[in-house]
């Protein structure tokens, strides 16, 4: 039943992401028009402020699922007191990030003074209040989350995910199109997120008879101190993805203005839509690569299961790359949006040809968290991330957009392929030498494949027609060769 809910949960899964995809490029071309390019601005940079208040979350969502899993595969008896202690921590964390929600309110107006009106100032006042009462509910909510994908049943989570996606444009559509704007957007944003933590709550109890004590007197303090230090290097991993994710747009936000977060904005949205590909399937593997480090020979069997989904993505993300090296300046200056938008594909190139190499390997995450071995990348990541903004700031202020990006980038290589496979083939056992001689096959490969397309369509000219054929023959060309 577990191997049918990963099969399961990953296909469910591809279908959510391609749904995104799908709404994004008739959604957002008209959220785009409806708002204008400086609220769709607002709208974007408040979102980005308030993700930070997400690495208040402090690794406990990983550290649950890993230390319930361990105490399913031991036959443990501390499960109820374990989720007694996360769901006491997340409360709290819940209460911290209203506070701290509060003060990022009332401080907005000294941090943006400088590049946003009056006006924009006070919408961003009304979406950060909605965004951090949405934030701090679901701390606590998020426990149930945990609890579900720690069972591994992750059919209902990813279709409930579905749900939530194919919902939102539906509900928002009519609301833009009566005049609502981005306070009415992030309202039904944060309804719908309440609502899909609410349907994990009645899983949690209805089908899996989750089960609380919050007596702690009796949890070993061993225990306790492995939840805390494991948590901790989790935490830290939390503040630099935000750092990854979040920052150029706020430095963007304080430097450029809302026009430059908008045109990045754009870039973001088709980078993570490439993140989604890439944590479909590994995002379901830490409860199993937990309960087999329980078992005989476990480091190989690890580094076979690292090596087997790595190469599951290999293919799917090289596809996704390459394909939107060839067809993705044309399809976001005159299909998706317009030729105001032309940086975003060159911001996208610059982040995605890096990090099709981490992407791929984003098993390894849950390999070295399953091994508490993520000590070291969060140590690292602290140092790249400093060193990403320290780049970011000035090349920003003198190339925009393009020029955050080339920060991000360069910290990708530095961090995400050189240190961190390093760190896999030394440290967590995993054969490396096997995945880079299979990814440099394909890549140089496909690569190929790209690079007589992309002669081939400046020979013959594009246009909308073109454009659709070509991309059902290079998808299928890349197939047959594959």
């Amino acid at each position: 039943m577990k191997k049918n809910e990963i099969k399961l949960g990953a296909v469910i899964g591809y279908i959510n992401v391609i749904c995104s995809i799908l709404i994004s490029l008739l959604y957002v071309p008209f959220m785009l028009k409806t708002l204008g390019d400086s609220e769709f601005g607002l709208y974007s940079l408040v979102s980005s402020v308030i993700a930070y208040l997400s690495i208040l979350d402090l690794g406990f969502g990983n550290a649950m699922v890993r230390f319930i899993s361990r105490n399913q595969a031991k036959k443990g008896n501390q499960e109820s007191k374990i989720n007694g202690l996360f769901l006491f921590l997340y409360t709290i964390i819940g209460i911290i990030a209203l506070l701290i929600g509060i003060g990022l309110i009332f401080g907005s107006d000294y941090i943006f003074a400088s590049s946003l009106n009056s006006l924009e100032l006070s919408k961003m006042k009304i979406l950060l209040l909605i965004l951090v009462i949405n934030v701090s509910l679901s701390f606590p909510l998020s426990v149930f989350d945990s609890y579900i994908i720690a069972n591994e049943r992750f059919v209902y989570t990813k279709a409930l995910s579905l749900i939530k996606t194919i919902f939102r444009p539906l509900i928002m559509i009519p609301l833009l199109l009566f005049g609502y704007k981005s306070i009415a957007m992030t309202s039904i944003t944060a309804g719908l997120n309440i609502l899909y933590h609410l349907g994990m709550l009645i899983y949690s109890f209805k089908v899996l008879k989750i089960k609380f004590s919050f007596s702690i007197k009796n949890i070993d303090n061993k225990l306790l101190k492995d939840i805390f230090a494991y948590s901790f290097f989790i935490f830290l991993n939390i503040i630099v993805d935000k750092v990854f994710s979040s920052t150029d747009q706020i430095i963007l936000g304080i430097v450029s203005g809302t026009v430059a977060v908008s045109v990045y904005s754009i870039a973001q949205q088709i980078t993570e839509m490439n993140v989604q590909f890439s944590t479909i399937i590994s995002g379901l593997f830490l409860p199993r690569i937990t309960k087999t480090l329980e078992e005989e020979h476990a480091d190989k069997k690890v580094s076979d299961i690292f090596i087997e989904v790595s190469r599951i993505q290999i293919y799917v993300m090289m596809l996704i790359m390459f394909g939107f090296i060839t067809f993705g300046k044309y399809f976001i200056t005159n299909i998706w949006l317009n030729n105001s938008y032309k940086d975003a594909y060159w911001i996208i190139l610059i982040i995605i040809i890096p990090a099709i190499i981490p992407l791929t390997q984003n098993i390894g995450i849950s390999v070295i968290q399953a091994r508490n071995q993520h000590q070291f990348r969060s140590i690292m990541y602290i140092i790249i991330a400093f060193l990403n903004v320290a780049i970011s700031i000035p090349l920003a202020k003198l190339y925009q957009g393009i020029g955050a990006s080339i920060g991000t980038a360069f910290a990708n290589i530095c961090g995400q392929i050189i240190t961190m496979n390093i760190f896999y083939y030394k440290k967590s056992k995993i054969d490396i030498p096997k995945y880079w001689q299979f990814f440099l096959r394909m890549f140089i490969q496909y690569g190929l494949l790209t690079l007589g397309s992309i002669l081939l369509l400046r020979y013959i000219g594009l246009n909308h027609y073109i454009f659709f054929i070509g991309i059902i023959i290079f998808t299928l060309i890349y197939v047959i060769i594959t």
